[in-house]
């Protein structure tokens, strides 16, 4: 009678607990052969959120678009307006990466060329500056705090009011030069020591009002290539990179000219809204998500790889390798185990709804593609703490997958490693401060007339 008492009463605190118990549940998962076949798993053709697993999606169009040795341009335009005085020009490609670092490289070749006092610095609409371009805790600008990796902005992000109030702000600029002229020191190349850049207006000017002189004189940097800038973006999943590249490849127009066309997707498959897969209602009141079936994201995955290597490059140049790649989305515990370390590559997603990993994994039994999403739940109204509970939430989802792949990686017999070393894509370089061939740009840099 007693047993009987007891069992009662767990089942009652079991039950009152149900009012906020974790909900996560494996909704989909699917896994397939190298070759194309032996597709199988649990509702692999409904589509669903897949977060920021649609990075991938964006790696394949900008691939497919792009060669991976793609640079883009900023080209900076100086006219002589009196003595010592200058207007000068920024016209870019929508460089992801176009942060203060940047911002460095150009006022050290303008002191290069005794130009230190600004009438007008200028920009045009494919400028697309941040201070800060990998920066998980934000800054200010205004009002307004800008969280680049967790970015939940329009496409045309940002704005030129952003840029401008950005640019304005030259001694925030030049408070780092400092450490990137260290940077710079360190890889053998000599930026100006203590440059002087002085700016009595910033403006916003679009590349259709710009004019040359015959007195202008043009110079330019470029970005680090799109493979890095892949490998960087899938790193730590930066929301802001990924839409860039994303407007970059051709935006939603040739996303489903891709899909719908080249790689025979449907709607059913497939449906997108950006190129990060972050929450794209802007209005605060809903939810507005990427979604792809499991089949359709795997086929990604393997066409992605393909894409890759027909440009003589692996899919672990662009995406992180699990337990190897520490400091990216798979480099921790989470994820990374005996059984999965160094022979998984993948890339994660977390959203309000769901949790997820898709990737490729290398077996005794061969390369297998794979994806699992969990749905997560919701807490009750009885919950004080809800965004803890939410953590916990994703936690328990990411829990979930990791103990499905191992089950995965077991039973296609057990890891074989990748051949692969940890790359640190996320550090600024100045390889390309000295570059001097522009044709990499594609027609990207229009040449404004006289």
């Amino acid at each position: 009678m007693q047993l009987n008492i007891k069992k009662g009463l767990v089942h009652l605190i079991v039950a009152f607990a149900g009012i906020s118990s974790p909900a996560a549940q494996l909704s989909s998962y699917c896994w397939m052969s190298d070759n194309g076949s032996d597709i199988g798993g649990k509702n692999i053709d409904e589509r669903m959120p897949i977060a920021s697993v649609s990075k991938l999606f964006t790696s394949l169009m900008a691939a497919t678009t792009f060669d991976l040795n793609y640079k883009f341009y900023t080209q900076v335009y100086v006219t002589p307006v009196s003595k010592g005085v200058f207007d000068v020009h920024l016209q870019g490609t929508g460089d992801p990466y176009f942060n203060k670092f940047k911002m460095h490289m150009i006022i050290s070749k303008l002191n290069e060329i005794k130009v230190t006092k600004i009438r007008n610095l200028t920009f045009d609409e494919n400028v697309k500056y941040l201070h800060e371009t990998d920066l998980s805790s934000g800054f200010r600008v205004g009002k307004e705090i800008i969280q680049p990796l967790i970015l939940k902005e329009e496409m045309d992000f940002p704005q030129p009011p952003i840029v401008a109030a950005q640019l304005t702000q030259i001694p925030f600029i030049l408070k780092t030069y400092s450490a990137s002229f260290k940077l710079a020191d360190a890889t053998g190349i000599q930026l100006f020591k203590n440059p002087v850049f002085q700016v009595s207006k910033v403006s916003y000017l679009p590349s259709s009002q710009f004019k040359l002189t015959k007195q202008t004189e043009k110079l330019f940097i470029a970005s680090q290539n799109l493979k890095t800038m892949l490998k960087a973006m899938n790193w730590n999943s930066n929301n802001h990179a990924a839409n860039r590249i994303f407007m970059a490849a051709g935006g939603i127009s040739k996303f489903y000219k891709l899909y719908y066309g080249d790689f025979q997707q449907t709607e059913a498959d497939v449906k997108f809204v950006n190129g990060s897969g972050q929450n794209h209602d802007l209005t605060g009141n809903g939810r507005l998500y990427n979604e792809a079936s499991c089949r359709a994201t795997i086929r990604t995955v393997r066409q992605l790889k393909k894409a890759v290597e027909a440009q003589k490059t692996d899919l672990s140049d662009i995406m992180s390798v699990v337990g190897i790649d520490i400091g990216s989305t798979v480099g921790g515990a989470v994820y990374s185990n005996s059984l999965t370390k160094g022979a998984v590559i993948a890339k994660t997603g977390t959203i309000g709804t769901n949790v997820t990993l898709a990737g490729i994994a290398n077996t005794k039994k061969g390369l297998k593609y794979f994806m699992f999403n969990a749905a997560l739940g919701n807490p009750s109204s009885r919950v004080k703490n809800k965004r803890a509970w939410l953590a916990q939430e994703d936690d328990r989802g990411r829990r979930l997958i990791s103990v499905e792949l191992q089950k995965f990686m077991k039973s296609n017999g057990g890891p074989v490693a990748f051949k692969y070393e940890r790359q640190t894509p996320l550090k600024d370089n100045l390889e390309n401060y000295d570059e001097t061939d522009i044709s990499q740009s594609l027609g990207l840099l229009s040449q404004p007339t006289e």
